[in-house]
């Protein structure tokens, strides 16, 4: 029992650790400080799907691993495009990859 609260604790502390980071990042690209609640509300309901260029197989992918392909900051740009235009496209660093970030459902 004492195992799984440890992990539930470090699954809560991984997940404020990366909301202050998506914050200090939308503040870092200028968003001023009454539109994170939107952007944050980006982050957790947006539906994300990864197109493989290589194979040119498309499937829906979770925020994990679109962070894991693009990296942290070009996945948060996604979030501030879409949060506020409903839909954005990034690409990897070595254009094998591209996510599409969804947000049409929101608006």
């Amino acid at each position: 029992m004492a195992q799984k609260k440890n992990e539930a604790r470090a699954a809560l502390q991984h997940f404020k650790q990366f909301k202050a980071r998506c914050i200090a990042y939308f503040t870092k690209i200028g968003h001023p400080k009454d539109e994170m609640k939107q952007l944050w509300e980006a982050v957790l309901a947006v539906e994300l799907t990864l197109t493989d260029k290589t194979s040119d197989t498309i499937k829906k992918i979770t925020i994990d691993r679109a962070i894991e392909i693009l990296g942290e900051e070009t996945f948060l740009s996604g979030i501030s495009r879409c949060a506020f235009h409903a839909t954005a496209t990034r690409e990897d660093t070595e254009g094998k990859y591209s996510v599409y970030f969804n947000l049409s459902k929101w608006w």
